[in-house]
């Protein structure tokens, strides 16, 4: 009787765990997709603004020239540093008196549930048209759970609590690839490039996946392996360029999802947190995605 109850406790264990977790839609928007460029539409002092959806952003940024369209007042007391690979740039922050995501009211994941934005300078100030006003970065992004689905064009806010292991409300298969964290909520995830394991930053930002520095010595590849490459001097946050050669590859692997020789930039850059690659938007096309920032995991559907 004692083995019996004892089974029947472990069958039921799982049952209670999935009872105590919660998975709430808070709301779906639409996605911007201009080419390598992942937007949405953010309301801020009731102005509508497009933000580039950025999980490779520790801090949320807007533009000098946004800051006046959308009436934000500047603080006179608090500025911010930010770096890329562009080099450093500080100016004061802008304090909006609101800003939310499809109704959604939006708040800085800290200890005053700030809305403070960094104002600072982008790689783009216009995509197919449309000016670009800031970006929304994991300071707010962090809060939920999102789910993209690329092939919809739709980015979807969840509440998440209470829930480990595989708990999506998906009916496809899928693979969840864990998250280290060696920067506040930063999605590093393992990957294979060309059968060498990599550390990549999931960074919805970047048009393109990027090999930087540390991957470049991981990978073996010098000067004269990239001689023949096609170059180009690319712009990332802050005023500087930097020339990047595009490298033909055999395979790129997360969990079950490969790309087939994917031509990708490899520049001696050095990231934030210190990661061997970015994985940009490139990675994302059609595909359906969850970055789950409450359980550190990143689903990816098969």
């Amino acid at each position: 009787m004692r083995i019996i109850g004892f089974l029947l406790a472990m069958l039921l264990c799982p049952a209670l765990a999935r009872a105590g977790c919660t998975v709430q839609p808070r709301t779906a928007v639409p996605l911007h997709v201009f080419g390598g460029t992942i937007a949405v539409t953010v309301t801020v002092n009731g102005i509508e603004a497009l933000f580039i959806l950025d999980t490779g952003a520790a801090r949320s940024i807007v533009t000098r020239a946004a800051t006046t369209r959308l009436n934000l007042a500047r603080d006179e007391w608090v500025g911010t540093s930010m770096r890329g690979i562009g080099g450093v740039e500080r100016l004061p922050n802008a304090n909006p008196r609101s800003i939310s995501l499809g109704g959604v009211p939006l708040f800085r994941k800290t200890l005053t549930h700030d809305t403070s934005l960094t104002v600072g300078s982008l790689p783009r100030t216009e995509v197919a048209g449309r000016v670009i006003d800031g970006l929304l970065g994991r300071d707010f992004l962090s809060v939920f759970d999102l789910a993209l689905d690329m092939p919809g064009k739709t980015l979807t806010l969840y509440d998440v609590s209470g829930c480990t292991g595989q708990f999506l409300p998906w009916t496809r298969p899928y693979t969840a690839l864990p998250v280290e964290n060696p920067a506040d909520s930063a999605l590093v995830i393992r990957i294979t490039l060309d059968g060498v394991a990599l550390r990549a930053l999931l960074d919805t930002g970047a048009g393109r996946t990027l090999v930087a520095a540390p991957g470049m010595a991981r990978l073996g590849l010098n000067a004269a392996d990239m001689a023949a490459d096609p170059t180009q001097s690319v712009s990332g946050l802050g005023p500087n360029t930097v020339t990047m050669h595009r490298h033909r590859f055999q395979s790129l692997r997360a969990g079950a999802s490969v790309m087939e020789a994917p031509a990708l930039w490899v520049a001696p850059v050095r990231l934030t947190p210190i990661t061997d690659m970015l994985l940009g938007a490139d990675f994302l096309a059609g595909r359906h995605l969850w970055i789950s920032f409450t359980t550190r995991q990143v689903f990816v559907a098969d």
